[in-house]
C-alpha cells in the first residue's frame, strides 16, 4: 500500500509514476495531509514532496522525516505545470491552493490583483470551488484535478518559472524491490556538536576529501535552542561508505542516515 495526498494532487501523480518503478503491484491510498501519510507508514509506504525548484525544501516533510525516521527508498523528479481552474476568469477575486502552489504562481496572481486563500492541498482547493460554485473563486491545481471535478481550465502553465519541478520521495520502514536507475543518491540529517567557527566546514570537508558530490544542503531549526540548527544533506552515492558516517559522528550530536536510493528524473517525459 502506498499512501499519498488526495487524488489529483501532484503527490498522487508522483505516486502513480512511482508504480512504474516498483517490481510488485501496489495500491494507492489517499490521505488529506502529509501528517496522515507518515502516520500510516507502519501499514505501508508513503509518497511526499521534499523539494521544489522554485520554493525550495518542504519544511513539513523535513521535520517529519526527523520525527518518524523512515528510510528513503527512492526519489522521483517530475515537472510541475499549474493550471487556473474555475468558472469565469473575468469574475475571479480570490485564488485558493496549497501555499507552495500559490508561491510558485505569485507573479501571475499579482498581475491580476487577486487575493489568495491558502488551503491544505491543491485537491482541497478544487474541491472547495467545485462545491461552492462561486464564480469569484478559482483554484490552482493539476490538469487531472480539473478533469476529476469536471471543471474548466481557464489558463494553463501559469507557474512563474517554466522549469518548475518538484522532487518527491518514496518512504517506508521496509525495503521495496525497485527497478535500477543510472543514478543513486543518499540522504542524511545531522546536528553539529558545537557552534564554533569552522564547524560546518569540517563536515563538508569529509565529503570533499572523498570526492562525494553534494546535491543539496539545507538547515532547519533544531527546536531545542535558538541558534542551533540541523542540516539535511543529499549527495551522489558514488564514493560513499559507512566510514563517512563514522567520521561525521566525531563532529555531530547525531547523524541519521536515510539510506541509499535510486533517483528517477522524469523531466521531459511528462507533458
Amino acid at each position: 500500500m502506498i499512501y499519498t495526498l488526495e487524488k489529483g494532487s501532484y503527490s498522487s501523480i508522483a505516486a502513480k509514476n512511482f508504480l512504474n518503478f516498483i517490481e510488485k503491484k501496489e495500491e494507492i491510498f489517499y490521505c488529506p495531509t502529509i501528517y496522515n501519510i507518515f502516520e500510516n507508514l507502519k501499514k505501508g509506504y508513503g509518497v511526499v514532496p521534499i523539494e521544489n525548484s522554485i520554493e525550495g525544501g518542504v519544511s513539513l516533510t523535513m521535520d517529519l522525516l526527523l520525527e518518524y525516521k523512515p528510510k528513503i527508498l527512492a526519489e522521483i523528479i517530475i515537472p510541475i505545470h499549474h493550471n487556473l481552474i474555475g468558472f469565469n476568469k473575468e469574475k475571479i477575486k480570490t485564488i485558493l491552493s496549497h501555499p507552495q502552489a500559490l508561491a510558485q504562481c505569485k507573479n501571475y496572481i499579482k498581475k491580476h490583483n487577486w487575493k489568495v486563500l491558502p488551503v491544505e492541498s491543491t485537491a482541497k482547493a478544487v474541491d472547495i470551488i467545485a462545491k461552492k460554485r462561486d464564480e469569484s473563486l478559482a483554484a490552482i491545481g493539476s490538469e487531472e484535478l480539473a478533469e476529476l471535478y469536471n471543471l474548466k481550465i481557464l489558463d494553463s502553465k501559469i507557474e512563474d518559472y517554466k522549469n518548475n519541478a518538484t522532487r518527491f520521495i518514496l518512504i517506508g520502514y521496509d525495503d521495496l524491490k525497485l527497478k535500477p536507475s543510472k543514478n543513486y543518491k543518499g540522504s542524511i540529517v545531522l546536528e553539529l556538536k558545537e557552534d564554533k567557527p569552522g564547524a560546518l566546514y569540517r563536515i563538508l570537508k569529509i565529503f570533499a576529501d572523498r570526492e562525494i558530490n553534494l546535491t543539496r544542503i539545507e538547515s532547519r531549526p533544531s527546536k531545542r535552542l535558538l541558534g542551533i540548527y540541523i542540516f539535511y544533506i543529499d549527495f551522489e552515492y558514488k564514493n560513499f561508505d559507512s566510514s563517512v558516517i563514522e567520521e561525521l559522528k566525531k563532529y555531530t550530536n547525531y547523524v541519521i542516515n536515510f539510506g541509499k536510493f535510486p533517483s528517477y528524473n522524469l523531466i521531459g517525459e511528462i507533458k
